[in-house]
C-alpha cells in the first residue's frame, strides 16, 4: 500500500501553526534593542521575539518585574560581598594587631634583657673602678702623703735647727732670724718654680684628641626634569 503524497506548496518541517503570525506593537526603543540582539545572534527579529515571549510565558515569569528582581538580587549579592569583605578586613586587622602586640611584647622583653645586662655590666665596671681607687688610695697615696708630711716636718725642724746653729756660729742676734728666714723662703719659692717648670717640660701629659668625624656624604644631584612633550596644535582650517 503506497503512502499518501504531501502537497507540493508546503515545506515538510513547518506546521500550520508555525506559518501563522500575529502583529504586535512595540516601542521604538524595544525595537532598536531587538534589532541589535537579533543581528548579534544572526536571526530574524520575529524569531528572537517569539523565543523571548515563549521563554517568559512557559516559565511563568513577569517581564515587568524581572528587572527589579534582578536589581534586588544584585543589590543583595553586593551587600553580602561587602559584609564578607568587612568581616575579612576586621579579621585581618585583628591578626595584624595581634602580631604587632606579640612583636612589641617580645621586643620589650628583649630590650629589658639588654638593659639589665648593660646595667649589670656598667655596675661591675663601676665597682671595679671604685675598688681600684680605694686600693690605690689605701696602699699608695696615703703612705705617700704621710711620707711627704713627715719629710716636710723633718725638713722644717732641720731648717730651724740649722738656722739657729748658723746664728750661734756667726754670733748674730736672734732678731736677725726673721729676715734670714724670709730670704730662705724666697729662694726656696724661686727654686720650686724653676723645678716645676722643668718637670712639666720633661713630663708632658698627652692630651686626648677627638677622633675625626666622618665626612658627610654629598647629596646626589637631582635628576633633570625632562621637559613636557609639546602637544600638537589643532589645525583650525577645516578639512
Amino acid at each position: 500500500m503506497e503512502r499518501p503524497k504531501r502537497k507540493a506548496g508546503r515545506p515538510r518541517e513547518q506546521s500550520v501553526a508555525e506559518t501563522q503570525s500575529t502583529l504586535l506593537r512595540i516601542t521604538s526603543d524595544t525595537d532598536r534593542i531587538l534589532a541589535q540582539q537579533a543581528k548579534k545572534l544572526k536571526m530574524s527579529k520575529g524569531k528572537y521575539a517569539s523565543a523571548a515571549i515563549a521563554y517568559f510565558a512557559e516559565n511563568g515569569l513577569d517581564p515587568t518585574k524581572a528587572a527589579a528582581q534582578s536589581f534586588a538580587h544584585v543589590t543583595k549579592t553586593v551587600a553580602q560581598e561587602a559584609r564578607s569583605i568587612r568581616v575579612q578586613n576586621v579579621d585581618i586587622g585583628n591578626r595584624l594587631i595581634a602580631i604587632i602586640r606579640t612583636f612589641e611584647k617580645s621586643l620589650y622583653g628583649f630590650m629589658q634583657q639588654q638593659q639589665g645586662g648593660s646595667l649589670n655590666y656598667l655596675e661591675q665596671i663601676e665597682s671595679g673602678i671604685l675598688r681600684h681607687q680605694v686600693a690605690l688610695e689605701t696602699n699608695y697615696l696615703m703612705p705617700l702623703v704621710e711620707m711627704l708630711v713627715q719629710t716636710n716636718v723633718e725638713a722644717n725642724t732641720g731648717r730651724t735647727i740649722g738656722e739657729h746653729t748658723n746664728l750661734a756660729v756667726t754670733r748674730k742676734n736672734d732678731s736677725d732670724w726673721a729676715a734670714l728666714n724670709k730670704a730662705f723662703n724666697e729662694d726656696r719659692d724661686q727654686k720650686v718654680v724653676v723645678k716645676m717648670r722643668e718637670f712639666i717640660k720633661n713630663h708632658n701629659v698627652p692630651v686626648p684628641t677627638l677622633a675625626p668625624k666622618p665626612a658627610v656624604p654629598a647629596v646626589p644631584p637631582k635628576a633633570p626634569v625632562a621637559p613636557a612633550a609639546a602637544m600638537p596644535e589643532a589645525d583650525s582650517t577645516p578639512k
